[in-house]
């Protein structure tokens, strides 16, 4: 498991990252049609570049719009037209708001151990879910993202 200041490096590239890419929608007919199209190629034109026959070309367009295409011939079939393929996964939040909802979850579980909980003010509530939420950033244990831990 890397320590905290790795994490927040490797946190603060995947939040960059989903910043650049944010606008980025996947065409309609697919990258590699789209691709395609736009130099004006045939799919036999990319085939001959790729050493494969036109309807692998085909099938790789219909593969990729079903989600079903590989990440290899992906990377093949944009080297053939002049390209590159790009992989990423990026986060729907920043890191840390996604950390913080886990840490809250958790926290309201934690909250159900806690016998008198419910009869705190609810300032006093909040204020106790905020720092068994900073807790659980802090100590990041090992169950942190487990669903069922906790009773989540």
């Amino acid at each position: 498991m890397p320590d905290f200041l790795q994490r927040r490096r490797l946190a603060r590239i995947l939040d960059r990252s989903a910043d650049r890419l944010a606008d980025v929608q996947k065409p309609e007919k697919g990258w590699i049609a789209t691709m395609r199209l736009a130099l004006g190629m045939s799919a036999e034109q990319v085939a001959r570049r790729k050493g494969v026959s036109r309807n692998a070309v085909y099938q790789a367009e219909r593969s990729e719009i079903d989600g079903a295409v590989s990440l290899k011939q992906m990377e093949k079939i944009a080297q053939a037209m002049g390209g590159k393929f790009v992989y990423a996964i990026v986060p729907d939040a920043p890191i840390e708001q996604l950390k913080h909802k886990q840490a809250m979850l958790r926290a309201h579980a934690l909250a159900k151990l806690e016998p008198e909980f419910a009869n705190w003010s609810k300032d006093e509530q909040q204020d106790w879910l905020d720092d068994a939420a900073a807790q659980q950033v802090h100590d990041m244990p090992s169950d942190f993202w487990d669903s069922n831990s906790l009773g989540l």
